[in-house]
């Protein structure tokens, strides 16, 4: 997500900067700047709190939705009708119900407590961030909001712009306080890793072979930045992922060499919250995308790993997919 404008003399640093240690030279970083929609969503939330559902979600469109387009794009979120759809669904009774099994409700104090401090830790954490990667450069437009609980963290492009929206309720639905420093590790590194990857990357829609690598190395790489927390805490959901995956992985290997090359929704349904593979838990492809990271990446530099040509990741992911899906029991996770 970088494309920025450059002298001819900084486009040549640029490309040697690439090819010396960071001992040697030193790149300057461009953080994020980011736009916080939450007080104006405060303030609305308040005003409208004895309001009926429908009214509520009505003036959600006309007080917040169209005042803030990019985040509320249609490219995100559909037509008006299905954001009013979403936005009833949101101030409606559904919104106390269990919504990801094993994760209670949201409720509006919750919401509030993190709209209060979301902006600072976002920033507090790129700076730490930044000394990991501190060639990280970012062209992307933050903005935190309201998604009507459809996302917690979601890179698009709106009018070819790249951009990183935040969904501040579906974070305080899935995320405690423990984990947000390597949530926002993991979504900064997905801008890195496009950074530094550009036209290499593979065009179109990605293979899943890419994205298991995409998804596996940001959540490797949010555990390396935070070592105290273990695999489950940076796989997030479902909270019982990492168990009921060790007592599956071969299956899940074997399944997942089937679909390595395929794009759409054959392979989005191993990375979704709401799909599953034949019996696996929802979102599996984390956890193997995890292990194979961890696999390439233990011992390595993180900025390094950002930098693995494609066909390298693509052959070793073969390999790393046929070995564990032909281990004997639970030998599949040993180095």
């Amino acid at each position: 997500m970088r494309p920025i404008k450059e002298t001819n003399a900084l486009a040549a640093l640029a490309v040697i900067a690439l090819s010396v240690s960071a001992s040697s030279f030193a790149v300057a970083g461009v953080p994020c700047s980011y736009q916080d929609l939450m007080p104006a969503y405060e303030k609305f939330a308040a005003a409208t709190v004895n309001a009926q559902p429908a009214e509520r979600a009505a003036a959600f469109l006309t007080q917040i939705a169209a005042r803030f387009p990019d985040y509320y794009s249609t490219e995100v979120y559909g037509d008006e009708a299905r954001l009013k759809m979403r936005a009833l669904q949101f101030f409606g009774p559904a919104q106390s119900a269990v919504i990801f099994p094993g994760v209670p409700p949201l409720n509006p104090q919750r919401l509030s407590a993190l709209a209060g401090v979301v902006g600072s830790e976002f920033a507090a954490q790129q700076r730490r961030f930044m000394q990991t990667f501190p060639d990280f450069t970012c062209d992307t437009t933050v903005e935190f909001g309201v998604s009507l609980l459809t996302f917690d963290g979601h890179p698009t492009d709106i009018a070819r712009k790249h951009h990183l929206l935040f969904g501040v309720d579906t974070i305080a639905l899935l995320h405690v306080p423990v984990d947000m420093a390597a949530f926002f590790d993991h979504e900064l590194f997905h801008l890195y890793h496009r950074q530094v990857m550009g036209y290499r990357a593979p065009e179109g829609e990605d293979p899943a072979w890419w994205t298991m690598w995409r998804e596996g190395l940001a959540t490797y790489v949010s555990q390396r930045m935070n070592p105290e927390l273990d695999a489950q805490q940076v796989l997030w959901y479902p909270r019982d992922i990492v168990t009921r995956m060790e007592k599956d992985l071969t299956h899940a290997a074997l399944l997942m060499l089937q679909d390595i090359e395929k794009r759409g929704s054959v392979a989005d349904r191993w990375f979704l919250a709401n799909q599953s593979v034949d019996g696996l838990p929802t979102r599996a492809d984390y956890f193997v995308g995890y292990l194979f990271a961890k696999s390439e990446g233990d011992g390595k530099a993180l900025p390094q790993l950002a930098r693995i040509p494609p066909d390298q990741v693509h052959a070793d992911a073969v390999r790393f997919l046929t070995r564990i899906g032909h281990a004997p029991g639970n030998q599949a996770l040993r180095p």
